[in-house]
Protein backbone atom coordinates (compact mmCIF):
# COMPACT_ATOMS: atom_id res chain seq x y z
CA UNK A 1 0.00 0.00 0.00
CA UNK A 2 1.39 3.38 -1.06
CA UNK A 3 1.07 6.28 1.37
CA UNK A 4 2.28 9.02 -0.97
CA UNK A 5 1.98 11.87 1.51
CA UNK A 6 4.68 10.28 3.67
CA UNK A 7 6.67 8.57 0.88
CA UNK A 8 6.15 5.10 2.32
CA UNK A 9 4.97 1.73 1.03
CA UNK A 10 3.52 -0.77 3.49
CA UNK A 11 3.47 -4.54 3.13
CA UNK A 12 1.80 -6.53 5.91
CA UNK A 13 0.48 -9.93 6.85
CA UNK A 14 -0.78 -11.82 9.88
CA UNK A 15 -1.26 -15.55 10.44
CA UNK A 16 -2.57 -17.75 13.24
CA UNK A 17 0.51 -19.98 13.03
CA UNK A 18 0.66 -23.76 13.32
CA UNK A 19 -0.29 -24.32 16.95
CA UNK A 20 -2.84 -21.68 18.02
CA UNK A 21 -6.58 -21.80 17.46
CA UNK A 22 -7.10 -18.04 17.49
CA UNK A 23 -5.09 -15.11 16.19
CA UNK A 24 -4.69 -12.69 19.10
CA UNK A 25 -2.37 -10.35 17.16
CA UNK A 26 -3.74 -7.13 15.70
CA UNK A 27 -2.22 -4.52 13.42
CA UNK A 28 -3.20 -1.19 11.93
CA UNK A 29 -1.88 1.91 10.20
CA UNK A 30 -3.51 5.34 10.07
CA UNK A 31 -2.83 9.05 9.73
CA UNK A 32 -2.72 11.41 12.71
CA UNK A 33 -1.96 15.11 13.19
CA UNK A 34 1.51 13.98 14.34
CA UNK A 35 2.29 11.87 11.28
CA UNK A 36 1.55 8.40 9.94
CA UNK A 37 1.27 5.71 12.62
CA UNK A 38 1.94 1.99 12.11
CA UNK A 39 1.29 -0.49 14.96
CA UNK A 40 1.54 -4.18 15.81
CA UNK A 41 0.04 -5.58 19.04
CA UNK A 42 0.35 -9.14 20.35
CA UNK A 43 -2.55 -9.93 22.68
CA UNK A 44 -2.46 -12.35 25.61
CA UNK A 45 -4.97 -13.74 28.05
CA UNK A 46 -6.39 -16.73 26.25
CA UNK A 47 -9.68 -17.34 24.44
CA UNK A 48 -11.12 -14.05 23.15
CA UNK A 49 -9.37 -11.86 25.72
CA UNK A 50 -6.16 -11.56 23.70
CA UNK A 51 -8.14 -10.44 20.66
CA UNK A 52 -9.95 -7.83 22.71
CA UNK A 53 -6.75 -6.56 24.30
CA UNK A 54 -4.76 -6.12 21.08
CA UNK A 55 -7.58 -4.54 19.09
CA UNK A 56 -8.76 -2.45 22.05
CA UNK A 57 -5.26 -1.09 22.61
CA UNK A 58 -4.85 -0.03 18.98
CA UNK A 59 -8.32 1.53 18.86
CA UNK A 60 -7.53 3.56 21.99
CA UNK A 61 -4.12 4.69 20.71
CA UNK A 62 -5.70 5.72 17.42
CA UNK A 63 -8.47 7.60 19.19
CA UNK A 64 -5.99 9.47 21.36
CA UNK A 65 -3.56 10.44 18.59
CA UNK A 66 -6.33 11.53 16.22
CA UNK A 67 -7.94 13.73 18.86
CA UNK A 68 -7.18 17.32 17.89
CA UNK A 69 -7.14 18.37 21.54
CA UNK A 70 -3.80 16.69 22.22
CA UNK A 71 -1.85 18.21 19.32
CA UNK A 72 -0.42 20.92 21.59
CA UNK A 73 1.91 18.33 23.15
CA UNK A 74 5.16 17.25 21.54
CA UNK A 75 5.23 13.95 19.66
CA UNK A 76 7.10 11.72 22.19
CA UNK A 77 4.88 12.74 25.09
CA UNK A 78 1.77 12.31 22.96
CA UNK A 79 2.81 8.77 21.98
CA UNK A 80 3.51 7.89 25.60
CA UNK A 81 0.19 9.35 26.73
CA UNK A 82 -1.63 7.45 23.97
CA UNK A 83 -0.19 4.15 25.20
CA UNK A 84 -1.02 4.97 28.83
CA UNK A 85 -4.54 5.92 27.72
CA UNK A 86 -4.89 2.50 26.07
CA UNK A 87 -3.72 0.90 29.31
CA UNK A 88 -6.38 2.79 31.26
CA UNK A 89 -9.13 1.75 28.80
CA UNK A 90 -8.18 -1.94 28.95
CA UNK A 91 -8.12 -1.92 32.74
CA UNK A 92 -11.53 -0.26 32.79
CA UNK A 93 -12.83 -3.03 30.55
CA UNK A 94 -11.56 -5.65 33.02
CA UNK A 95 -13.30 -3.84 35.91
CA UNK A 96 -16.58 -4.06 34.02
CA UNK A 97 -16.07 -7.69 32.97
CA UNK A 98 -14.03 -9.93 35.28
CA UNK A 99 -13.97 -12.65 32.60
CA UNK A 100 -11.33 -10.50 30.90
CA UNK A 101 -9.06 -10.51 33.94
CA UNK A 102 -5.42 -11.07 33.00
CA UNK A 103 -5.73 -9.82 29.44
CA UNK A 104 -3.06 -7.56 28.05
CA UNK A 105 -1.02 -6.89 24.94
CA UNK A 106 2.44 -5.96 23.79
CA UNK A 107 2.75 -2.97 21.46
CA UNK A 108 5.29 -1.65 18.98
CA UNK A 109 4.68 1.41 16.83
CA UNK A 110 6.43 3.71 14.41
CA UNK A 111 5.24 7.23 13.65
CA UNK A 112 6.53 8.76 10.40
CA UNK A 113 7.06 12.49 9.98
CA UNK A 114 8.44 13.42 6.55
CA UNK A 115 12.13 12.37 6.77
CA UNK A 116 12.04 11.18 10.40
CA UNK A 117 10.25 8.70 12.62
CA UNK A 118 9.56 8.18 16.31
CA UNK A 119 9.25 4.67 17.74
CA UNK A 120 7.75 3.23 20.91
CA UNK A 121 7.21 -0.22 22.36
CA UNK A 122 6.12 -2.16 25.41
CA UNK A 123 6.84 -5.89 25.65
CA UNK A 124 8.71 -8.14 23.23
CA UNK A 125 7.21 -7.17 19.88
CA UNK A 126 10.09 -5.71 17.90
CA UNK A 127 11.12 -3.04 15.45
CA UNK A 128 14.01 -3.49 13.02
CA UNK A 129 15.72 -1.13 10.60
CA UNK A 130 17.16 -2.62 7.40
CA UNK A 131 19.50 -0.03 5.88
CA UNK A 132 22.08 -0.63 3.18
CA UNK A 133 21.13 -4.33 3.29
CA UNK A 134 22.09 -4.58 7.00
CA UNK A 135 19.65 -5.20 9.84
CA UNK A 136 19.56 -3.47 13.24
CA UNK A 137 17.11 -4.03 16.07
CA UNK A 138 16.00 -0.60 17.29
CA UNK A 139 13.71 -1.84 20.06
CA UNK A 140 14.85 -3.76 23.14
CA UNK A 141 12.64 -6.48 24.58
CA UNK A 142 10.92 -5.81 27.88
CA UNK A 143 11.27 -9.37 29.06
CA UNK A 144 12.77 -11.51 31.81
CA UNK A 145 15.24 -13.21 29.46
CA UNK A 146 16.43 -9.84 28.12
CA UNK A 147 17.14 -8.73 31.68
CA UNK A 148 19.09 -11.97 32.23
CA UNK A 149 21.05 -11.36 29.03
CA UNK A 150 21.86 -7.82 30.18
CA UNK A 151 23.01 -9.22 33.54
CA UNK A 152 25.26 -11.75 31.81
CA UNK A 153 23.31 -14.71 33.18
CA UNK A 154 22.07 -15.92 29.77
CA UNK A 155 23.44 -15.77 26.25
CA UNK A 156 21.19 -14.80 23.35
CA UNK A 157 21.09 -18.42 22.14
CA UNK A 158 20.25 -19.69 25.65
CA UNK A 159 17.44 -17.16 25.91
CA UNK A 160 15.74 -18.67 22.84
CA UNK A 161 15.11 -21.95 24.68
CA UNK A 162 14.71 -20.59 28.21
CA UNK A 163 11.55 -21.49 30.12
CA UNK A 164 11.22 -17.77 30.92
CA UNK A 165 11.28 -16.61 27.28
CA UNK A 166 7.55 -15.76 27.31
CA UNK A 167 7.68 -13.64 30.47
CA UNK A 168 7.37 -9.96 29.64
CA UNK A 169 8.00 -7.10 32.05
CA UNK A 170 5.92 -4.41 30.33
CA UNK A 171 2.54 -4.61 28.59
CA UNK A 172 -0.65 -2.65 28.03
CA UNK A 173 -3.51 -3.64 30.34
CA UNK A 174 -1.52 -5.64 32.90
CA UNK A 175 0.00 -3.03 35.21
CA UNK A 176 -1.23 0.27 36.63
CA UNK A 177 1.28 2.07 34.41
CA UNK A 178 2.94 0.89 31.20
CA UNK A 179 5.98 3.19 31.10
CA UNK A 180 6.75 2.33 27.45
CA UNK A 181 10.09 3.04 25.82
CA UNK A 182 9.65 6.04 23.51
CA UNK A 183 12.38 7.73 21.47
CA UNK A 184 12.80 11.29 22.71
CA UNK A 185 14.54 12.39 19.52
CA UNK A 186 13.36 11.55 16.01
CA UNK A 187 15.31 8.96 14.03
CA UNK A 188 16.47 10.28 10.65
CA UNK A 189 15.45 8.19 7.65
CA UNK A 190 17.42 7.46 4.50
CA UNK A 191 16.02 6.72 1.08
CA UNK A 192 15.26 2.99 0.62
CA UNK A 193 15.24 2.29 4.38
CA UNK A 194 12.99 -0.59 5.38
CA UNK A 195 11.40 -0.75 8.82
CA UNK A 196 9.95 -3.99 10.18
CA UNK A 197 7.43 -4.21 13.03
CA UNK A 198 6.62 -7.74 14.18
CA UNK A 199 5.20 -9.87 16.97
CA UNK A 200 7.41 -12.46 18.64
CA UNK A 201 5.75 -15.19 16.58
CA UNK A 202 8.19 -14.18 13.84
CA UNK A 203 11.37 -13.78 15.88
CA UNK A 204 10.80 -17.07 17.74
CA UNK A 205 11.54 -18.94 14.51
CA UNK A 206 13.31 -16.50 12.17
CA UNK A 207 16.72 -15.09 13.10
CA UNK A 208 17.82 -11.52 12.43
CA UNK A 209 20.14 -12.79 9.67
CA UNK A 210 17.25 -14.65 8.01
CA UNK A 211 15.01 -11.60 8.24
CA UNK A 212 17.73 -9.55 6.59
CA UNK A 213 18.17 -12.10 3.82
CA UNK A 214 14.44 -12.35 3.04
CA UNK A 215 13.88 -8.57 3.05
CA UNK A 216 16.91 -7.96 0.83
CA UNK A 217 15.90 -10.73 -1.58
CA UNK A 218 12.36 -9.39 -2.09
CA UNK A 219 12.17 -5.86 -3.44
CA UNK A 220 8.40 -5.73 -3.02
CA UNK A 221 7.57 -5.25 0.67
CA UNK A 222 4.29 -7.17 0.42
CA UNK A 223 6.10 -10.17 -1.06
CA UNK A 224 8.74 -9.90 1.66
CA UNK A 225 6.06 -9.78 4.40
CA UNK A 226 4.44 -12.97 3.10
CA UNK A 227 7.83 -14.70 2.84
CA UNK A 228 8.57 -13.84 6.48
CA UNK A 229 5.26 -15.39 7.58
CA UNK A 230 6.00 -18.46 5.48
CA UNK A 231 9.46 -18.82 7.04
CA UNK A 232 8.08 -18.57 10.59
CA UNK A 233 5.47 -21.22 9.87
CA UNK A 234 8.09 -23.48 8.30
CA UNK A 235 10.12 -23.11 11.49
CA UNK A 236 7.27 -24.34 13.68
CA UNK A 237 4.73 -21.51 13.82
CA UNK A 238 4.34 -21.87 17.59
CA UNK A 239 2.56 -18.52 17.94
CA UNK A 240 0.56 -16.02 15.95
CA UNK A 241 2.76 -14.20 13.44
CA UNK A 242 2.27 -10.57 12.39
CA UNK A 243 4.55 -8.31 10.34
CA UNK A 244 4.34 -4.80 8.94
CA UNK A 245 7.20 -3.94 6.59
CA UNK A 246 7.61 -0.33 5.49
CA UNK A 247 9.77 0.99 2.70
CA UNK A 248 10.72 4.68 2.85
CA UNK A 249 11.13 6.30 -0.57
CA UNK A 250 11.52 9.96 0.36
CA UNK A 251 14.59 12.14 0.59
CA UNK A 252 17.29 11.16 3.03
CA UNK A 253 17.18 13.05 6.32
CA UNK A 254 20.63 14.60 5.78
CA UNK A 255 19.74 15.71 2.25
CA UNK A 256 16.56 17.30 3.53
CA UNK A 257 18.53 18.97 6.33
CA UNK A 258 20.96 20.47 3.79
CA UNK A 259 18.05 21.64 1.67
CA UNK A 260 16.46 23.20 4.77
CA UNK A 261 19.72 25.01 5.58
CA UNK A 262 19.90 26.37 2.04
CA UNK A 263 16.35 27.67 2.36
CA UNK A 264 17.21 29.37 5.65
CA UNK A 265 20.37 30.90 4.16
CA UNK A 266 18.35 32.09 1.18
CA UNK A 267 15.64 33.53 3.42
CA UNK A 268 18.24 35.37 5.49
CA UNK A 269 20.40 36.47 2.54
CA UNK A 270 17.64 38.16 0.56
CA UNK A 271 16.68 40.69 3.29
CA UNK A 272 20.37 41.41 3.97
CA UNK A 273 20.98 42.00 0.25
CA UNK A 274 18.00 44.35 0.09
CA UNK A 275 19.28 46.31 3.09
CA UNK A 276 22.75 46.59 1.55
CA UNK A 277 21.25 47.79 -1.73
CA UNK A 278 19.22 50.41 0.12
CA UNK A 279 22.31 51.59 2.02
CA UNK A 280 24.36 51.72 -1.18
CA UNK A 281 21.62 53.68 -2.96
CA UNK A 282 21.35 56.05 -0.01
CA UNK A 283 25.12 56.56 -0.02
CA UNK A 284 25.13 57.28 -3.76
CA UNK A 285 22.22 59.68 -3.41
CA UNK A 286 23.95 61.46 -0.53
CA UNK A 287 27.19 61.83 -2.50
CA UNK A 288 25.40 63.28 -5.50
CA UNK A 289 23.45 65.69 -3.29
CA UNK A 290 26.65 66.89 -1.64
CA UNK A 291 28.32 67.56 -4.99
CA UNK A 292 25.26 69.39 -6.20
CA UNK A 293 25.24 71.67 -3.15
CA UNK A 294 28.96 72.38 -3.51
CA UNK A 295 28.54 73.43 -7.14
CA UNK A 296 25.87 76.00 -6.18
CA UNK A 297 28.16 77.72 -3.61
CA UNK A 298 30.07 80.94 -4.92
CA UNK A 299 33.16 82.68 -3.51
CA UNK A 300 32.35 86.26 -2.42
CA UNK A 301 35.43 88.60 -2.78
CA UNK A 302 36.40 90.81 0.16
CA UNK A 303 35.95 94.48 -0.64
CA UNK A 304 38.47 97.11 0.63
CA UNK A 305 37.55 100.75 1.24
CA UNK A 306 41.19 101.77 0.83
CA UNK A 307 42.74 101.72 -2.61
CA UNK A 308 46.47 102.04 -2.01
CA UNK A 309 48.79 102.24 -5.01
CA UNK A 310 52.56 101.70 -5.05
CA UNK A 311 53.21 105.42 -5.71
CA UNK A 312 51.14 106.37 -2.68
CA UNK A 313 53.18 104.10 -0.44
CA UNK A 314 56.42 105.71 -1.64
CA UNK A 315 55.02 109.19 -1.02
CA UNK A 316 54.01 108.32 2.50
CA UNK A 317 57.42 106.93 3.31
CA UNK A 318 59.11 110.18 2.10
CA UNK A 319 56.82 112.26 4.21
CA UNK A 320 57.64 110.16 7.20
CA UNK A 321 61.31 110.86 6.80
Amino acid sequence: MNIDTFNIIIGNATDVGQMREHNEDYMAHFETPFGYCIIVCDGMGGHAAGDIASQGAIDSIKRYLQDGKVTMLDTPNSIQNAIEFANYKLREMVKQNQALYGMGTTCVLALFQKTEMFIAHAGDSRLYLIRNNKIEQLSKDHSTVQNLIDAGVLTASEALVSEKRNQITKAIGIFDKVDPTVTKEAIGLKQNDKILLCSDGLTAHVSDAEIQEIVNANADVQDAALKLIEKANAGGGSDNITVQLIQYNGKSFNDNKKSHKKKIIKMVSIPILIILMILFAYQQWGTKLFKKVMKKETVVPVKSDVNVSYDSIVEIEKHAE
